[in-house]
């Protein structure tokens, strides 16, 4: 039975040694790692995991994610997480995430927008009606976010970097890429000096505008800002 109280889960997360860099700084991409870890247990504990929707022909699919950095973590260790069903617009469905150190300081905050996605047809599901029962959301907002963000990007100088080919180890159980490696990709097109930059990262802002699938060949695009490096994918 599905526990629809989300405000009393909490869970433990641990970033790996391999999720910090060589100046002991929590790469981007593994801010993604995390919540990704969190919301799969929490989906577990209430019912709604790749086990269970799965089954019904449907999957989450990730349009977005938004990270403010409050506090930046120097070694592993154990983090406390809080996470809920924040609401629906339209097909986009927001989750809220908090990470708290062992002292109760907040490390990190996040807002995730999903898609349900019809595996038959290949789709976004529009219908209001869901296909699984959901629980009431707790409009509780940690941080400023949106799926549509991406377009203020659209008109930068963007310089190429490098063209990359999705190898099949990129690949997750819905058959493209894992959205977590994306933000390798965009981690490995910083310059030298911007890795050193990272103990100033306050924000991160993540965006999926398609899938890569196996072979796909695609372009890695940086544009340089006075206060942000914008990272972008186009595939080829």
């Amino acid at each position: 039975m599905a526990i629809w109280n989300e405000m009393e889960c909490e869970y433990t997360v641990t970033p790996e040694v391999s999720d910090f860099n060589e100046n002991n700084l929590l790469k981007p991409h593994a801010y993604q790692i995390l919540i990704g870890r969190a919301a799969e247990e929490h989906l577990n504990r209430v019912g709604l995991n790749v086990d269970t929707i799965m089954p019904l022909g449907y999957a989450w699919a990730l349009v977005s994610l938004s990270v403010e950095i409050k506090k930046q973590l120097r070694c592993p260790q154990p983090l406390l997480v809080h996470t809920w069903h924040a609401g629906r617009k339209g097909p986009y469905f927001r989750r809220e995430l908090e990470f708290k150190d062992q002292a109760g300081e907040t490390v990190f905050v996040a807002a995730t927008f999903s898609v349900l996605f019809d595996l038959g047809e290949r789709a976004v599901y529009h219908k209001k009606e869901l296909p699984f029962l959901l629980g009431e959301p707790t409009e509780k907002i940690l941080l400023e976010a949106s799926p549509a963000g991406r377009k203020a990007f659209r008109n930068l100088e963007y310089q190429v970097v490098e063209e990359r080919v999705s190898r099949p180890s990129y690949l997750d159980c819905l058959g493209h890429v894992n959205n977590c490696r994306y933000g390798e990709f965009a981690y490995d097109a910083l310059r030298p000096d911007q890795y050193e930059k990272l103990e100033n990262l306050k924000r991160m802002d993540v965006y999926f505008i398609s899938e890569l699938r196996r072979a796909d060949r695609f372009t890695v695009l940086r544009a340089d800002m006075e206060q942000a490096a914008v990272i972008r994918g186009v595939r080829t």
